[in-house]
């Protein structure tokens, strides 16, 4: 049998052959001297940037052994081989009285943690208890009293956690209560906040300053009407009244006076306003303020700002 004989390649065959091993030598050297610089510099960063400090700032409520101790970030891990948002999230979550948590690395070997907390603006009945919620819906504990805060009522939270925020867009009580608290503590009135009560969303109800009743009504009038009865509070109404804010059904503020008493059953009641109707054209009389913040206002009242029939129509 005849051997076959292989066929010999041409010069310029050889030649590309040869450059095809020339190329996949480089490419496979290449790809070897990345390999050995990303060891040297992963074995560089494990030896020389492990963190030795870790300082606290800002830190009030927990000390700082406590903030560093719950980080997932020790002394002797690497400085860089971990995720600042994961860390700081973590904590959030582990620490409920953290509102925000900043973490900066300082080479060549510490981190500097700067926190802000949060404070308790309300206190929401749950399961025999209270949850204590901040302004921005944050759960911050569950507890057996109120703790002196605010007390919410109408609002129901389900599957409240300390250190998560409520869930929003799931139960309009709920998102109610978060717009009430942020829009009283952007009108500078969430201090003076003694209650809210949210049985009816139609009949919103916020105790302020431990001698008023005001009752908004529905919550899209919220931001103005709060507006509203703040200014009256402050510019038409003396330091010892005491009474219920309303509006009447043309929109316009009455101002009735009341006890103390009657003010903070307000906080857990649901009677309607049951004074027999006045003429309105026989009192003051004001209605809301037009966009340029100018208000109608006609009518007499008395000196003290009353009128003789024991109710006032403020604006």
């Amino acid at each position: 049998m005849r051997r076959r004989r292989r066929k010999r390649k041409t010069p310029e065959q050889q030649r590309r052959h040869a450059n095809r091993r020339q190329r996949l030598f480089h490419a496979v050297g290449r790809v070897l001297f990345i390999g050995i610089l990303l060891a040297a510099a992963i074995l560089a960063m494990t030896i020389f940037f492990q963190v030795k400090t870790i300082s606290v700032e800002g830190a009030v409520r927990y000390s700082p052994e406590e903030i560093v101790a719950g980080m997932d970030v020790k002394q002797g891990d690497n400085l860089y081989l971990w995720n600042k948002v994961k860390v700081s999230d973590a904590m959030l979550e582990r620490f409920p009285y953290l509102e925000t948590v900043q973490i900066r690395r300082h080479l060549p070997d510490a981190l500097v943690v700067t926190v802000t907390e949060c404070t308790a603006a309300v206190a929401v009945p749950a399961d025999g208890g209270y949850y204590y919620l901040s302004e921005q819906g944050k759960v911050l504990e569950q507890n057996a009293a109120d703790g002196g805060l605010p007390v919410v009522t109408g609002v129901t939270l389900a599957e409240a956690t300390p250190g998560q925020m409520v869930r929003q867009a799931e139960d309009a009580y709920v998102d109610a209560l978060l717009e009430i608290l942020q829009t009283l503590d952007a009108g500078g009135m969430l201090d003076g906040l003694r209650f809210i009560n949210l049985q009816d969303l139609t009949d919103i109800r916020i105790g302020y300053e431990g001698r008023f009743d005001i009752r908004i009504g529905p919550i899209d009038e919220l931001a103005y009407r709060l507006r509203f009865a703040k200014t009256v509070i402050d510019e038409r109404l003396s330091p010892s009244d005491i009474g219920r804010v309303y509006w009447d059904a043309d929109s316009r503020l009455h101002f009735v006076p009341d006890t103390a008493e009657n003010v903070a059953a307000s906080a857990t009641g649901t009677n309607t306003v049951s004074e027999t109707p006045v003429d309105l054209t026989d009192i003051g009389e004001a209605t809301e303020p037009a966009e340029d913040g100018g208000a109608e206002d006609s009518g007499e009242t008395t000196e003290d700002g009353g009128d003789e029939t024991g109710e006032e129509d403020a604006g």
